[in-house]
């Protein structure tokens, strides 16, 4: 495999530990702005935030490019797939 098709690779990659990652943050940093503030507006602010970087973060795993066929990685239809394969032409992450 080229150079070129595993940097791309790699930039998916990315995109979706980052998807994850504000995925699992969502609660603990909830449960920690709700006990620490003593309103309930920096709880609200969190949650705006954090249902902004989710939607940013699942636009940008939403429209990666597969580097082989250059369709939608994860998308084939209306929805999102969160296979690790290419949803055309079966492309796998590790570049198999």
């Amino acid at each position: 495999m080229d150079g070129d098709m595993q940097q791309a690779l790699n930039k998916i990659k990315v995109r979706r530990l980052i998807l994850w990652t504000v995925f699992l943050t969502y609660i603990p940093a909830i449960a920690v702005t709700h006990i620490a503030a003593a309103t309930s507006t920096p709880t609200i602010i969190v949650f705006i935030l954090w249902l902004i970087m989710a939607g940013a973060g699942g636009v940008m795993v939403s429209f990666s490019r597969c580097p082989r066929c250059g369709n939608l990685f994860h998308m084939r239809g209306p929805s999102t797939s969160w296979s690790s394969r290419c949803q055309h032409c079966k492309l796998s992450l590790s570049g198999k």
